[in-house]
């Protein structure tokens, strides 16, 4: 009997089915199109595989919204994936990997033998993801989080933040005055200024908890978890903390830039 599932190597290292290999995906976003690098190490088992073509590095496009899923194959690691505006309303995410083209043989000797049996191979069916990055959002982290909309009833120079409740997914408005409106577009302050007032949002929001300690809808979303991921990361509290400063979280997103003398602003 085959079993129900099989190894799979990991980007973020959580499997345990290698003994030493690695897999990561670098992604550059270009406008609407991505360039991904895939760099393996450690696992010879995989490379040839791959030169025999019996497994393809590939990318993953999805849009829940739109029910988007394809898939761009290439035996070459730098893959050059593209899409359009018609396809994307919402998040959009890449997820880089490697896949099984066929039916094969994989030698098992960099497999850990604690998860695996010490036999010598093993049969990996087609469509088999052998390893998998973790899954990147086209659209860049802030421009999710906040979105700008002009609020002509704003007196000159005022805003307001508010989180939309009407989408599927977590995201706070930030309401402009006209001169603001126009203004951020060349004024990155003004920005961070909605950013800040976004992140004060937090504690608050649907990816926080309750009064009662519960949480709340998007309390594990793949953006809440992003954020807390970077937050962790600068070594900053997050929202569900007493020492959760909205100030300091917006500048570790996107920090204010102060022009050194002779540097163009």
């Amino acid at each position: 009997m085959k079993p129900a599932r099989f190894p799979v190597l990991f980007e973020s290292g959580s499997s345990l089915d290698w003994h030493k290999a690695s897999y990561r995906a670098d992604v550059q976003l270009k406008g609407k199109k991505a360039i991904i690098v895939h760099y393996l190490e450690g696992a010879p088992q995989l490379d040839r595989v791959i030169e025999s073509g019996e497994a393809q590095w590939v990318t993953e496009l999805r849009c829940p919204r739109t029910l988007l899923y394809r898939q761009e194959r290439s035996s070459e690691r730098t893959q050059q994936v593209a899409w359009n505006e018609t396809e994307m309303v919402g998040q959009t995410y890449l997820v880089p990997g490697l896949v099984a083209e066929k039916d094969l043989v994989l030698d098992v000797s960099g497999l850990n033998s604690f998860v695996w049996s010490s036999s010598t191979t093993m049969e990996i069916p087609c469509g088999w993801w052998l390893a998998r990055a973790e899954s990147r959002r086209v659209e860049p982290l802030v421009a999710s989080l906040v979105k700008f909309r002009l609020d002509k009833n704003l007196d000159a120079g005022r805003m307001a933040v508010e989180e939309d409740i009407d989408g599927s997914n977590p995201c706070f408005v930030v309401r402009m005055a006209s001169n603001l409106y126009e203004e951020r577009k060349d004024n990155r302050d003004i920005q961070i200024a909605g950013l800040i007032g976004a992140c004060a949002w937090l504690p608050r929001s649907s990816m926080g908890r309750d009064t009662n300690g519960q949480d709340r809808e998007h309390h594990d979303h793949v953006l809440a978890q992003e954020l807390r991921r970077r937050f962790e990361e600068a070594k900053v509290p997050d929202w569900e903390s007493d020492d959760f400063d909205p100030v300091q979280a917006a500048t570790v997103l996107e920090p204010f830039h102060i022009p050194v003398a002779g540097e163009a602003e």
